[in-house]
């Protein structure tokens, strides 16, 4: 597969001269599901809002579909086919599911908005029974479907996730998982930060494992699940002793 999202040495940081991103390079191949893990403060969540042009960048080159992003601010890279889902104040919980839905839709010409939100709905059949709902008295995770429908309504070539199972059950996070693979099967790209590393690894293609602002290791899910220096630090199993020095190497 080749890559729809490239990151080229971006440095960036949410005050002038302090880096928390350091020459950071990763990419995302066509229709892959891609993970950013790593420890806490170790910047995963800085460099994707980073992408998305919530935070500052003071280096690097960003490009999505070859067409070169790095300077395009945050709201306009919907229109170029990048979506991204926070972690938290993802939906507006004063509104309903379909108002939320609606909302996102009228970024689309008026003749593709209603096509576009039962296209939606069809994907998400539990969002379709509760249209009316309230955003705010859902369950976590209904909330976080809600988000990803959201960011879905537009086609984008890239969705970005911040920690979309935190907070969540067990068996609701095998729940939103599942829907992630399915949205993979329509050609979506998804590169997602995530604590859950187990069952994300379940899921994923690839991931990159970021230490101290940079990404250190890179494999398939599968290679990166079955690594002993992997399950040690980010599985929490015993069975290696490997540092982050160690996997920087």
């Amino acid at each position: 597969m080749t890559p729809i999202l490239t990151v080229a040495g971006m440095s960036a940081g949410y005050e002038p001269g302090i880096a928390i991103i350091e020459d950071a390079s990763i990419h995302a191949r066509d229709g892959e599901i891609l993970l950013l893990l790593g420890p806490n403060g170790a910047g995963k969540s800085t460099l994707v809002k980073a992408i998305a042009g919530l935070v500052q960048k003071s280096a690097g080159v960003i490009t999505l579909a070859g067409q070169d992003i790095s300077q395009l601010p945050a709201q306009r890279m919907i229109a170029h086919g990048l979506a991204f889902v926070p972690q938290t104040e993802n939906v507006f919980v004063s509104m309903s599911i379909s108002e939320n839905l609606a909302l996102a839709a009228n970024q689309l010409p008026r003749a593709e908005r209603r096509q576009a939100l039962e296209r939606l709905y069809g994907l998400f059949p539990d969002l379709d029974r509760l249209r009316g709902h309230l955003a705010g008295r859902l369950s976590g995770g209904q909330r976080q479907m809600v988000a990803i429908a959201r960011a879905m309504v537009i086609k984008p070539r890239v969705l970005m996730l911040d920690e979309p199972s935190a907070g969540l059950s067990p068996k609701m996070v095998e729940a939103l998982f599942g829907k992630l693979i399915e949205v993979r099967a329509t050609g979506v790209t998804i590169v997602m930060v995530e604590q859950n590393v187990r069952a994300a690894l379940a899921i994923a293609d690839r991931a990159y494992i970021l230490v101290d602002g940079r990404p250190c290791h890179e494999g398939t899910a599968r290679t990166l699940a079955d690594d002993p220096a992997v399950a040690h630090l980010y599985l929490g199993l015993k069975g290696a002793s490997h540092s982050p020095e160690e996997l920087r190497a």
